[in-house]
């Protein structure tokens, strides 16, 4: 479910002020056809030059207009969505919700990924806008420094997916990770798991998997747990859930419960602990995030984390289409689902049931 966050919402986008290749050769001190190699064929401009000229493209906030001249004031119908990982289609249902919403009032979309790099997603975001989009949709609210400047300059709607901030460039409508990180943990504490351990691939841009892992830190510190963190700066990967497994028990053998930065992260931690002899969950309790269509059938089936996924999307395309209209600027906050299932029914173990249970929702597996 999803609640609607009053605010004081941006002014509705103003119309962009083109700059012209003849100021930026202008700022440059070199000539337009200058500008122009350096912009559509760097390597036949001297290095130190193109440097030159692409600082004053940044001071400038230029993008390359890759329309006609006569359709320069227009845009093209298309949406340019950005997304940070097109890996096990974890963005799938979020984009066909978005796709489907936006194809509805008009419009189409154009999709890249920027593999969590902020110089890439710096290049794509400027390609798109030379395209003149009608609108841009980013994942996520950490981007690099001159993106939010560039979009503001080209003023056109900008919605940002998947997680939410104090601080949006526009539009922002996603969910509260740090809070994901902590349903993580309540739930293994409150399934009676005491010695709990954050286990995930945390790259470096990654700023939503940091964000579960310090919410899960921060409440079991809350509850007078110790915080133990087994996490690697790379993507997630069953073999990777199963090394960080062997590290934790290493440092930490008497480790009863796991939060998992994702279910492909908790697939081979469950791997791991089979093979290893330890009997889930009574001996020990696991959960993911993502609720992966493997999770259920795991063995045993994996608690996990469900993101409303088709919810986001259609609420950011919403968001753009009241955008485009001249609407405020939307901010909704979504809450993702606890599924329990039998990797961290300790209690139900014990009593021989098999059965999870779960003060927000039941799962029999």
């Amino acid at each position: 479910m999803a609640d609607a966050v009053p605010e004081s919402a941006p002014a509705a986008p103003t119309a962009r002020r083109t700059v012209r290749l003849k100021e930026v050769a202008a700022r440059a001190g070199v000539s337009i056809n200058t500008v122009s190699r350096a912009i559509r064929a760097p390597a036949t401009v001297r290095p130190e030059l193109r440097r030159h000229i692409e600082a004053v493209l940044d001071e400038l906030d230029y993008v390359p207009n890759r329309l006609a001249g006569g359709l320069a004031s227009a845009h093209t119908g298309v949406v340019g969505v950005v997304v940070t990982s097109l890996l096990y289609s974890e963005f799938a249902a979020m984009i066909e919700g978005l796709q489907g919403g936006l194809a509805r009032g008009g419009l189409s979309t154009m999709l890249a990924n920027s593999h969590y790099r902020p110089e890439e997603e710096l290049r794509l975001v400027r390609t798109m806008l030379s395209w003149r989009p009608a609108a841009m949709a980013l994942i996520g609210i950490d981007h690099h420094p001159r993106v939010p400047e560039l979009l503001l300059h080209a003023g056109i709607p900008v919605v940002e997916l998947w997680e939410t901030g104090d601080v949006a460039i526009d539009s922002v409508v996603g969910m509260d990770h740090a809070g994901v990180g902590r349903a993580q943990a309540g739930h293994l504490l409150e399934q009676g798991y005491r010695r709990i351990a954050f286990v995930g691939g945390v790259r470096p841009h990654d700023h939503r998997a940091q964000r579960r892992r310090d919410g899960c830190v921060a409440l079991l510190a809350e509850r007078g747990c110790e915080p133990l963190v087994m996490t690697a700066a790379k993507g997630g990967t069953a073999d990777l859930g199963e090394t960080l497994l062997d590290r934790l028990l290493q440092k930490a053998p008497d480790i009863d419960g796991i939060v998992c930065n994702s279910d492909v992260i908790a697939f081979g931690v469950l791997r791991g602990l089979i093979r290893r002899g330890r009997r889930v969950p009574e001996q020990v309790g696991v959960i993911g995030f993502g609720d992966n269509e493997a999770a259920a059938c795991m063995q045993p089936p994996l608690s996990t984390m469900r993101p409303p996924r088709a919810e986001i999307g259609q609420a950011a395309a919403a968001a753009v289409l009241t955008r485009i209209e001249g609407g405020p600027a939307i901010r909704r906050v979504f809450t993702a689902e606890l599924i329990a299932r039998s990797s961290t029914a300790r209690e139900a173990a014990s009593a021989g049931t098999g059965t999870a249970t779960s003060s927000i929702r039941e799962i029999k597996s």
